[in-house]
């Protein structure tokens, strides 16, 4: 179905759908209607992946109104290569918010292990504003050639809360109702449809970074069909937002640390040898007053995107087959080719390359998070802050993109809350010194999640389950057959 609105004003839509939105996608139990529909998905083998299927299934706009109308989410199910010993069903979510999981599973052989492969039909789901799942439409982009996250005047941070303004608007404008429905407690109901219509008595789960948060709204609301879940790197969303993105700041920060004393002897670093933070600091002195021209860029390279780029760098110690350019050596040669005056690994996308992704994440992440800064003098505070907790990253962080949500035209349907979950057996898996999601954040939900094992990763980088053998191992053993932990420290 189209949900695009054209008629109201979008002062008149965002005053419907804001009684809509904190009446329709609380925390609370699932209603007796929706527990009670029927859903279906009719599958077909996946394009270039013939053992796989593919399919769409129909979910309520509004959970609260779950005979209105309706959209889709994209879905795919690989079936267990051993029948005879099939478990059930694993739902899976790659991270994100804006990662759809139906790529994984029809990609499977490069993301799961033989063993999950056998025991475990895998199923993903796009979730609702991602992948081939209905989309949220904006009219307006979210980056421009003149914006900034870091505004440094009253007159640059009105032109980021008018331009924030502007861009919900017009996703409000053009997605309609749809807009205020994409939460993380939404989606979790859209997956126990999924289940419903695979007819799988319960389900195991196993969620990675923002999964994690996707996977534990589902055992809350659903525990009687969750089997287990394993939660690998998690998302904290009980915090206050100063607290979260502070937490934060200071994990990038201390990953950007570890990373320049891997310089000083890694063969694999472009950078071996030399002073990297010192490298580093000069290289975004110079683009904040002479930013680096990249042929074809939105703008040219500067300091701010120098920042803000190296903290995707950061992700991964070693380079990953399935995300090539997010490594510790990546960074280095991006950064080496920066003071050598090519700043591609760091520039923003040509101002006419579509947006879809970053629409998707925005509008999922402003249902989930409000900005607690209302004012520059707020702003500045928060600058200061970052700039003491870290002093080369300055706050460049995934949880600062959160800025994006001043000014949206809706408040979140999902606000930071703590979970209690209950009756589900839980493992979960956290590096010490994860770049994005600090390792405090596992201990912080592990205590929302009554009786959850925990094993700890001694190394670097963003989720174990693709980096780690020995969390990778450990997460199959504890999927096929929920028990204690043999062993709680993985090193690296």
């Amino acid at each position: 179905m189209n949900t695009r609105h054209r008629t109201l004003t979008v002062g008149a839509l965002a005053t419907a759908l804001t009684a809509a939105v904190l009446l329709g996608s609380g925390g609370g139990a699932p209603s007796a209607a929706s527990s009670a529909a029927s859903y279906s998905v009719a599958w077909s083998a996946c394009p270039g992946a013939a053992a796989v299927q593919c399919g769409t299934l129909s979910v309520p706009l509004d959970w609260a109104r779950p005979h209105g109308d309706q959209v889709s989410v994209a879905v795919a199910r690989r079936p267990a290569d051993d029948p005879n010993h099939r478990i059930g069903t694993l739902f899976f979510n790659p991270g994100g918010p804006g990662d759809g999981a139906a790529g994984y599973v029809i990609g499977a052989e490069k993301f799961f292990s033989a063993d999950l492969r056998a025991r475990f039909d895998l199923v993903g789901m796009d979730p609702r504003a991602t992948g081939g799942s209905t989309k949220v439409h904006c009219g307006v982009p979210v980056l421009t050639p003149a914006g900034t996250l870091f505004p440094r005047t009253e007159a640059q941070f009105q032109a980021l809360l008018r331009h924030n303004r502007e861009v919900g608007a017009s996703c409000l404008r053009e997605t309609g109702a749809f807009l205020g429905h994409v939460d993380t407690v939404t989606l979790a109901r859209d997956h126990e449809a999924l289940r419903t219509a695979l007819g799988e008595r319960t389900v195991t789960w196993l969620g990675l970074s923002y999964g994690t948060q996707l996977a534990a709204n589902y055992a809350q609301l659903y525990p009687r069909q969750t089997r287990a879940m394993v939660l690998d790197a998690a998302l904290e969303h009980s915090l206050p937002e100063v607290v979260q993105v502070a937490d934060e700041i200071m994990s990038s920060e201390a990953s950007f640390n570890r990373f320049a004393q891997w310089c000083t002897t890694a063969a694999a670093c472009a950078l071996r040898g030399q002073d990297v933070g010192a490298v580093f600091d000069r290289l975004v002195r110079n683009a904040e007053r002479h930013p680096i021209p990249v042929p074809g860029a939105m703008r040219p390279v500067t300091g701010e995107d120098i920042r803000m780029g190296a903290v995707g760098l950061l992700r991964f110690k070693e380079p990953v087959g399935f995300a090539p350019g997010l490594s510790w050596p990546d960074l280095s040669q991006a950064l080496a080719r920066a003071v050598a005056g090519d700043a591609s690994a760091f520039a923003l996308p040509p101002a006419d390359v579509v947006q879809d992704g970053l629409f998707s994440q925005l509008a999922i992440g402003c249902m989930d998070y409000a900005p607690q800064i209302r004012t520059y003098g707020q702003m500045r505070q928060r600058i200061t802050m970052a700039r003491q907790l870290a002093p080369h990253l300055q706050g460049a962080s995934e949880t600062w993109r959160v800025n994006y949500c001043i000014g949206w035209p809706l408040p979140p349907a999902n606000p930071p809350r703590t979970l209690d979950v209950r009756g589900v057996p839980a493992l979960m898996v956290h590096a010490v010194h994860d770049s994005s999601d600090p390792y405090s954040w596992a201990h912080s939900l592990a205590a929302q999640i009554r009786g959850i094992a925990m094993l700890t990763r001694t190394g670097d980088g963003h989720t174990s389950y693709h980096t780690s053998p020995c969390a990778r191992a450990a997460i199959d053993r504890y999927l096929i057959r929920p028990q204690a932990l043999a062993d709680r420290v993985c090193a690296e």
